[in-house]
C-alpha cells in the first residue's frame, strides 16, 4: 500500500504465490542492447525486457523479441483482456507481430505553469485558455511573450525539442525498415513555428540553463515548463519546501499552425517484451498479465487515469482533475528516432544546441539541411543491417 508501483506490488504478488523472487538484472543503457544480443546468443537471457523509445524498433530488428501473439504466450498473455492498452501496444507491432504488451496508460508531458506569476502579471492562465475553448499553439506564443521579462522566460525546458513533436521524426514501415520523416509538411510547420519561438519571438529561454529547469522553475525561474505529473508532484514538493510560489497543470495546447483541431500529446510509453532467448517464456507471459491485472487496480484504487499518489490528489483542483480525466484518451505521439544508432546523440549535439541554446540568424532548414545526412546514415545501416539478418535467415 505505501508504493504505487504495479512493478513493486506485482513481484510481491508473485513471491506470495511462487514462492521465489523475480531476479532483475541492472545494466547502463547504453550497453542494454549488447548485454542483451550476448545473452541471447548464450543461452543466458533474461525472460521478460522492458522496451521503450531508446530500444524500439531496434531489438525486434535484431531477433531479441519474441512475438506477443503466438499461440502458446498469448494464452497465457490473456492480450484480449481489457487490462491492457490495446492502442498503445500497436505503436510497437514490427513486420505485423506484436512485439510488447503496454500494461499501464502512457505518460504524458502536461504544461505546468507557475500559477503565482500569472497571477502577479494578470495574465491569462493556461488552465483559464483551456476551459475557454482557445489554447492552442498561437496563444501559447502569445502567452509566453507576455510572461517574459529579461532574462524571464514565459517557457524553458526541453518539451519543444525536435523529438518532443506531435510529429515523428521517424516513420516505421511495415518490413520493418525506417524513413526519416524530416520533409513532412507538417513536421516542418513544427519546426519552422519552434524555431521561430526562440529565435524571433525570444519567449523561451534560450541558453543551456533551459537543462536545469528541474531545479529553477521550483525557485520562480520562469513561467511555464513540460513535465509529467511525477515531475509536476516533484516540482511542487520543492517549491513548498521552499515557501515558494504555486503551481497549476495544464494539457498541451493544439497545434493549430498544422490545421490540428485535436490535441496531439507527447508521452513515454512503458512496455514490456519476452526474449526471444528466454528459458521460461510461460512464466514472463504470466508476470506480464499479472503486473496489468495489478496495474488496473491501482487505478481503479487511486484515479481513473494515471497513478495519482495521495499527495496529487490533494493538491490538484477539482478542474485540473476533470482535465486530466478528460484529455486521458486523446491522441499520443512516442518518436522511436532513439532507438535509431546515433541518431539522439546527432540531434542534441548538432542540432539542439543551435535552436534552443544560442542566438542563430541561419533558419530552421539549414539546421535540418545539416543534421540529414548524417540522421540518413544512421537509418541506412539499419535497414541494411536489418536486410542482411533477414538474408542470413534464408
Amino acid at each position: 500500500p505505501s508504493s504505487p508501483f504495479p512493478q513493486v506490488q506485482a513481484t510481491n504478488v508473485w513471491k506470495q504465490v511462487y514462492n521465489t523472487d523475480i531476479v532483475v538484472d541492472v545494466v547502463a543503457e547504453s550497453t542494454a542492447t549488447e548485454y542483451l544480443s550476448t545473452a541471447v546468443a548464450s543461452g543466458t537471457s533474461p525472460d521478460m525486457i522492458p522496451i521503450g523509445f531508446t530500444t524500439y524498433p531496434l531489438w525486434p530488428a535484431r531477433g531479441l523479441t519474441a512475438n506477443l501473439e503466438d499461440e502458446k504466450l498469448a494464452g497465457y498473455l490473456d492480450l484480449d483482456n481489457p487490462v491492457f492498452i490495446p492502442e498503445m501496444m500497436e505503436k510497437f507491432r514490427f513486420q505485423g507481430k506484436l512485439m510488447a504488451a503496454v500494461t499501464t496508460q502512457p505518460e504524458l508531458d502536461y504544461l505546468v505553469y507557475n500559477k503565482s506569476k500569472f497571477h502577479l502579471a494578470g495574465e491569462t492562465t493556461p488552465m483559464e485558455h483551456y476551459k475557454n475553448g482557445n489554447w492552442n499553439w498561437s496563444q501559447f506564443v502569445k502567452t509566453a511573450k507576455a510572461m517574459t521579462s529579461g532574462d524571464d522566460y514565459g517557457f524553458t525546458g526541453w518539451g519543444l525539442f525536435p523529438y518532443q513533436a506531435p510529429y515523428p521524426m521517424l516513420n516505421l514501415n511495415d518490413d520493418g525498415t525506417v524513413s526519416l520523416n524530416l520533409d513532412d509538411t507538417k513536421y516542418m510547420t513544427w519546426m519552422t513555428e519552434v524555431y521561430n519561438f526562440y529565435q524571433r519571438e525570444k519567449a523561451g529561454r534560450l541558453d543551456y540553463n533551459l537543462q536545469s529547469w528541474s531545479s529553477n522553475v521550483p525557485q520562480g525561474t520562469d513561467a511555464m515548463v513540460y513535465t509529467t505529473l511525477y515531475g509536476f508532484e516533484r516540482l511542487v514538493k520543492v517549491a513548498q519546501e521552499l515557501e515558494g510560489d504555486e503551481f497549476g497543470i495544464a494539457p498541451t495546447p493544439i497545434f493549430n499552425p498544422a490545421g490540428e483541431t485535436e490535441r496531439i500529446w507527447t508521452a513515454n510509453v512503458w512496455a514490456y517484451s519476452i526474449s526471444s532467448g528466454a528459458l521460461c517464456p510461460e512464466a514472463a507471459a504470466t508476470y506480464i498479465r499479472l503486473e496489468a491485472l495489478v496495474a488496473q487496480q491501482i487505478r481503479a484504487a487511486q484515479y481513473k487515469y494515471g497513478i495519482l499518489s495521495e499527495y496529487m490528489d490533494n493538491y490538484l483542483t477539482d478542474d485540473e482533475k476533470q482535465m486530466i480525466l478528460d484529455t486521458a484518451d486523446e491522441e499520443c505521439v512516442v518518436d522511436m528516432i532513439r532507438g535509431i544508432g546515433d541518431c539522439y546523440d546527432i540531434v542534441d549535439s548538432q542540432m539542439v544546441p543551435k535552436i534552443y541554446y544560442n542566438v542563430n540568424d541561419a533558419s530552421v532548414q539549414a539546421e535540418i539541411d545539416a543534421v540529414k545526412p548524417l540522421l540518413q546514415a544512421e537509418f541506412d545501416d539499419y535497414n541494411n543491417d536489418l536486410r542482411d539478418r533477414e538474408e542470413q535467415q534464408g
